[in-house]
């Protein structure tokens, strides 16, 4: 058989469903599992053959499922989350810490430890927790060429103005996480104000409720945006999404690249994007205080279990709580962290059983307590990790790469740093993308169109002014009815003005320099001063001039307009008397 470890039960459930119905044979054994499919689950692994095994590294370490493998050696474990083994990680497991001596005693024939967020010191931890001798290791750059990383500094009601001019211009579906359930809502009433479809997705609501609005987030060519917390994102398989919004800062560059990545996985154009404000990181600093343990108190609990243990008794919950001087909601967290960690066992009725020598017992738990102190530091140095990268100077791409052990990383030419830098930019000579006509009367003789530094005569308004006021009054003459042609039938059209020669002018005045504060979503898109139409053609994959911010194509708008003023289309004029 092939065993698949991961500690994610909602990844589990969903890649279980999918080998399902692509029809690979496939078994799942974990603890929401019931009696009746786990009875069936090991039958199966029992049988023999060719089989994936899905499980957590809790279910690997049981005996039931131990003893089978033991019969029938696993060809591949593949371990997936491997960061999960290493206090240097963001995520740190203790159940992660047992899966060692249980690969060596199950004799597999190869291991594969998959991460996406590795750093060095996490990557050696692996190879040395998991065992691993002399592997390949292999390792990918964090850059996606057709990610699009930016970050704006807002502050306050700035953030979701901001963000309701992204929901109406970019193009959908798009994903904006938020770190509490309280933001989620009020970012997602205030985009439905605004009549941008959107779901929302988080812990506090039913199931029901999630599921429907997970729904219609996946429906295939729906198009909305999802506002969710972290919970949102595991297992989900839509390669069309078009932007990543953090609408607070995440508690580590780790957790922010793993959500950024999910935007453009077909790999077409995609933005990331952060609303940074410093505050938000005060927020992270209490959610990691509620999910970390206190070493302390890791500590007193280990000691309180040593003193039980010493008089060869099995003490419950409750009483390890009185003897610790910790809530009994606290002690049962405690309980299953030294679970987890291979140092006790729960035994019937709420009891909890020391495993392994008594004497090595405190120690064991106070190693467990350094790795969380370690794990505590390690957390406010990724919160300010997050902080340098919203502070960088030169290339957004250069600094993830940097902070996961690249050592020579080259600037992307797409963020919002290089683009306003000029790195990865378009040459300045290119400023017409039109094809060069005929030559016209204002062209430089030869007909070609000159360069920005040569200055050439023009009409007023422009090359093109005279062909608009044609048409200006071609739509006035309709709106009042048929009326003499302004040139006679045979009159000789006036010739038009001519050009002074270049020699004679003087080179025009530089303009002045674009406020890169012009238009907020314009410095978003990553060019400064610039309007968004052009960049909301870019992004649609239209041809520049096509499509307004509002979405519609010009041609559309105009004749709505007309419609609006009570202007049909134009009269026919009529023709006189003996006219063939």
């Amino acid at each position: 058989p092939t065993v698949v470890v991961s500690p994610l039960l909602a990844l589990l459930e969903d890649q279980f469903l999918k080998l399902q119905q692509l029809g690979v044979p496939t078994v799942r054994l974990d603890s929401t599992v019931g009696v009746a499919d786990r009875r069936a689950a090991l039958a199966r692994i029992a049988a023999g053959g060719s089989i994936l095994v899905l499980t957590t590294p809790e279910t690997l370490a049981g005996d039931e499922l131990g003893a089978l493998l033991a019969k029938s050696p696993p060809g591949l474990v593949a371990v997936d989350e491997a960061h999960c083994i290493s206090e240097w990680g963001h995520d740190f497991r203790p159940a992660y810490l047992a899966l060692g001596q249980r690969l060596a005693g199950l004799r597999a024939g190869q291991i594969l430890a998959l991460t996406a967020t590795a750093t060095p010191p996490v990557r050696d931890d692996i190879v040395r927790y998991l065992g691993l001798r002399e592997p390949e290791i292999i390792v990918a750059s964090p850059h996606r060429h057709n990610l699009m990383f930016s970050v704006r500094d807002l502050r306050g009601d700035e953030k979701l103005r901001h963000l309701a001019k992204l929901a109406r211009r970019l193009p959908r579906p798009g994903i904006v996480y938020c770190s509490t359930t309280k933001m989620v809502d009020d970012v997602w009433l205030g985009l439905r104000l605004i009549k941008v479809p959107c779901a929302r997705y988080h812990g506090k609501m039913t199931d029901k409720e999630r599921s429907e609005h997970q729904a219609r987030f996946m429906k295939k060519g729906k198009r909305i945006v999802m506002v969710a917390t972290s919970a949102f994102g595991l297992g989900i398989d839509k390669p069309d999404i078009r932007y990543i919004v953090h609408y607070q800062a995440p508690a580590s560059l780790e957790r922010y690249l793993q959500e950024a990545g999910r935007a453009g996985r077909d790999g077409h154009a995609a933005r990331c994007m952060l609303l940074f404000d410093e505050s938000d990181l005060q927020i992270q600093e209490h959610l990691l205080a509620l999910s970390r343990l206190s070493p302390s108190l890791l500590g007193r609990f280990g000691r309180a279990l040593a003193a039980w243990a010493g008089e060869e008794r099995d003490a419950n919950i409750e009483e390890l709580a009185l003897s610790a001087g910790v809530s009994q909601r606290a002690a049962s967290s405690l309980v299953t962290t030294l679970v987890e960690a291979g140092i006790c066992e729960r035994v019937e009725n709420r009891r909890v059983h020391a495993t392994g020598p008594l004497d090595t017992l405190v120690e064991r738990v106070e190693g467990l307590r350094s790795r969380f102190e370690v794990l505590r530091r390690e957390d406010a140095r990724r919160m300010r990790a997050v902080v340098e990268y919203a502070s960088e100077p030169e290339c957004r791409s250069v600094a993830l790469r940097r902070y996961f052990g690249d050592t020579d990383p080259t600037p992307c030419g797409r963020c919002d740093l290089c683009r306003t830098h000029g790195v990865g930019m378009r040459p300045a000579g290119r400023i017409d993308r039109r094809p060069h006509h005929p030559r016209r009367p204002w062209q430089a003789p030869g007909g070609e169109v000159p360069r920005p530094e040569l200055a050439v005569a023009l009409p007023a308004g422009g090359p093109r002014a005279d062909g608009h006021e044609r048409r200006r009054r071609r739509r006035r003459r309709g709106r009042r009815g048929a009326q003499p042609a302004e040139h006679p039938t045979g009159a000789v059209r006036p010739a038009p003005p001519a050009a002074t020669p270049l020699s004679l002018l003087s080179p025009p005045s530089p303009l002045p320099p674009l406020d890169p504060a012009a238009d907020d979503l314009a410095a978003e898109l990553g060019a400064p001063g610039l309007p968004p139409e052009p960049q909301a053609a870019k992004l649609a994959g239209v041809p520049p001039g096509s499509v307004l911010p509002g979405g519609a194509p010009r041609h559309r708008r105009r004749r709505r307009r007309r419609r609006r003023r009570g202007h049909g289309p134009r009269p026919a004029v009529a023709q006189p008397p003996g006219t063939p």
